[in-house]
């Protein structure tokens, strides 16, 4: 059984990459550096953990929230990565997913908040959970 299971994920895997029709970074924020003339913070340089080929799909629960009177909405995304993609480090929770090409040329450049890392022996991708608050 385990032979024919094999040739299914693998098949079911190598056909959501040919729906891969986007390309991504993640990135981590590196330490913040204190700049002692002025007293400010400033964001240490980001680390490349994963540059390559995503899809990214709307997820329909957009959340409304607070912040101070004004209402944002938080607009949710599951971002695949293929199966058996690698990344630099593992990832985080407040990684930096950034789409880098997409045949939405609007979301070219905008940058989503890892929320969720997902994982699945028999996944046919490797799913996260992204938002924008933008």
């Amino acid at each position: 059984m385990t032979g024919q299971l094999d040739q299914v994920l693998g098949a079911g895997r190598a056909a959501h990459q040919q729906l891969m029709l986007d390309t991504c970074t993640i990135t981590r924020s590196g330490a913040p550096v204190l700049d002692r003339n002025t007293s400010a913070l400033t964001p240490g340089p980001a680390t490349t953990l994963y540059a390559g080929p995503c899809r990214l799909k709307t997820q329909r629960l957009p959340r409304d929230r607070r912040a101070g009177e004004r209402l944002a909405v938080t607009a949710r995304y599951e971002v695949a990565l293929p199966y058996g993609a690698t990344t630099a480090a593992r990832l985080q929770i407040g990684d930096t997913l950034t789409i880098t090409s997409s045949g939405d040329t609007r979301l070219v450049g905008r940058a989503l908040s890892i929320m969720a890392v997902d994982y699945g022996s028999t996944a046919t991708a490797w799913r996260l959970t992204v938002e924008d608050t933008n």
